[in-house]
């Protein structure tokens, strides 16, 4: 059965359940990616006949990577090669850090510690505070077997990739560290993460404005 955009246009909820997304976040990528790249852009062979629309692509990249699937199921869900699906999961990665990196993959300015110090000053009455950091459990599904010893930790009865992340209050995300294995703890996480590895070898943040 062909894909069906809108099925999909139609139903937010059930796309946002089964590509752990939601719909319009999807549409502004898969619209940056078409301006941006060739390879999303509708195509036709020599013979005429038409390729995947830059939503099939987009869709087939980003269940992938939700449901952690192998690229040669593409075959069965839309009709689509493995070697397409792989190379519209590598597009797909590396063409959201060129296009957003700049926005959300950046490190925080002086600039925007200082306002992070003033608002939790002001809310919650502590000084010097930029944010609070913590780690969740993020169930993988298809993890492979061969795999699975070293994903599960011993409060966890499937295996999980650790998150962990820094939000500020305004929901700006400006710290992400993913994929540790499930079988480490929160102190362990900690011990790996790079955030603090400017301070400890002695740089200072940019002098720049958000």
């Amino acid at each position: 059965m062909p894909f069906n955009t809108s099925d999909i246009c139609g139903r937010s909820k059930d796309f946002k359940r089964r590509f752990r997304l939601s719909w319009n976040v999807f549409l502004r990528i898969a619209n940056a990616l078409e301006s941006r790249y060739e390879f999303f852009q509708l195509r036709y062979d020599v013979s005429g006949r038409r390729g995947f629309t830059t939503l099939q692509k987009c869709a087939a990249a980003i269940r992938l990577m939700a449901m952690g699937e192998s690229p040669d199921t593409m075959d069965d869900y839309m009709r689509m090669s493995e070697r397409t699906a792989r190379e519209s999961l590598d597009t797909l990665s590396r063409g959201v850090v060129e296009t957003f990196g700049d926005v959300y993959l950046r490190k925080s300015s002086l600039h925007y510690l200082q306002e992070l110090h003033a608002a939790h000053e002001e809310r919650h009455g502590f000084s010097g505070m930029i944010g609070s950091i913590d780690c969740t459990h993020w169930k993988w599904k298809n993890c492979p077997i061969a795999w699975k010893g070293q994903y599960v930790s011993g409060h966890q009865g499937s295996p999980s990739l650790v998150l962990e992340a820094v939000a500020s209050q305004d929901l700006w995300i400006w710290h992400a560290f993913f994929g540790v294995a499930g079988s480490n703890n929160d102190v362990n996480v900690f011990d790996q993460l790079p955030i603090f590895d400017d301070l400890l070898n002695g740089k200072a943040p940019d002098l720049l404005s958000r």
